[in-house]
């Protein structure tokens, strides 16, 4: 009989442990949120002659960018948009300021772009836009993911007063 319960004793404790194994390994699995699907690399691609040195998208759809330049020259921005998606006819914004025009508190959350935005060569001004989509002002939870594009409205100082509007960052990043 001392047999019996000694080998229903090994049989528990073995099993047991190996269920507690499991279930530790389980725990830290998911508290690292390693099966999270809304996780996806955060990158900044921008042109030639551009580089996102920080930016950030909160859930009221507020882009926050700090916007380097090294084109050789000032510019003067006197608009800015954001859009999840490319016009299909030109290299434009499809959603939102599609014209990337000045100021409208409907792209802008505050009036920082509204008497312009200068950045010297190899320096940073941040510039902030509302970004959209297909429905609007792409909102979304915090962790959520948005990915898309960020044009800008300029002139370079000391030339004739001629307006480049261009795609200067393609992006992804997490709301906040």
């Amino acid at each position: 009989m001392h047999a019996r319960s000694q080998a229903a004793l090994d049989f528990m404790v073995s099993y047991g442990l190996a269920i507690l194994i499991i279930t530790i390994a389980l725990y830290v699995v998911f508290s690292l949120n390693i099966f999270n699907p809304q996780l996806s690399s955060i990158v900044c691609t921008p042109a030639p002659g551009f580089f996102c040195q920080a930016y950030s998208l909160d859930a009221n759809s507020t882009l926050t960018i700090k916007l380097v330049q090294a084109t050789g020259g000032t510019i003067d921005i006197t608009g800015a948009a954001c859009s999840k998606s490319v016009n299909s006819s030109s290299d434009a914004p499809a959603y939102g300021n599609v014209n990337v025009l000045g100021y409208s508190s409907s792209y802008y959350p505050n009036s920082d772009i509204q008497n312009g935005l200068t950045i010297y060569s190899d320096s940073s001004n941040t510039i902030q836009v509302y970004c959209f989509d297909g429905n609007g002002k792409a909102t979304g939870g915090v962790g959520y993911t948005f990915s898309g594009y960020f044009w800008i409205n300029y002139t370079v100082s000391d030339m004739p007063p001629v307006h480049y509007i261009k795609r200067v960052a393609t992006f992804t990043v997490v709301y906040t």
